[in-house]
């Protein structure tokens, strides 16, 4: 670059409005017929409005700022939902259905210690069998007897040993009258 040259100037940006032809008197336009269709569309259409004139920025002009509108929010909304119950205790049978009795901890102790007879299995042998047992206030079974069979040997006399092994059972409450109490449950054998 040549030291003496002058300096670039900056670009200059002109806007022009194409809105606006002027006519000219010199040279009529010459007339040509519409065909009848367009005659009736065209007078029918309603005229198309102006385009405004684009603006230009050039450099060195100030931009306009952006406003800046403020974000309209609305006061919190209470969750009208009523508070969830309290989730039920766990039983030591394994459900979740109902109170923590003292039935339910004497069903879930027979439970644990249930086994299924490897023979019944091989055989695809199920069943429930109803056990009738006594217990004493410190839950020592006493007595246990067959109430209902389940039709297979082997379930039959794994649930008949069944309170003896687990012996003893959880005392009863105090709201559990007698010195000795009758129960009867179901063992059941399932796949």
């Amino acid at each position: 670059m040549n030291p003496a040259s002058p300096a670039p100037a900056a670009p200059r940006v002109a806007a022009f409005d194409v809105a606006d032809r002027p006519e000219t008197e010199d040279a009529p336009a010459p007339e040509e017929e519409e065909p009848e269709a367009e005659r009736v569309s065209s007078a029918a259409a309603p005229p198309s409005p102006p385009v405004p004139a684009p603006t230009l920025i050039g450099a060195g002009w100030p931009v306009p700022p952006i406003p800046v509108i403020p974000a309209v929010t609305s006061p919190p909304v209470p969750d009208a939902r009523p508070a969830a119950p309290p989730a039920p205790k766990k039983r030591p049978s394994g459900g979740d259905q109902g109170p923590d009795t003292w039935h339910a901890r004497v069903l879930g102790r027979l439970n644990a210690v249930k086994t299924y007879p490897s023979s019944a299995r091989a055989r695809r042998q199920q069943g429930t069998v109803m056990v009738r047992f006594t217990v004493d206030r410190k839950g020592q079974v006493l007595h246990v007897a067959l109430q209902k069979t389940s039709g297979f040997a082997p379930l039959d006399r794994e649930a008949l040993a069944l309170p003896k092994r687990t012996s003893p059972l959880p005392p009863p409450p105090e709201d559990v009258a007698g010195e000795t109490i009758e129960l009867s449950v179901p063992v059941e054998f399932y796949f």
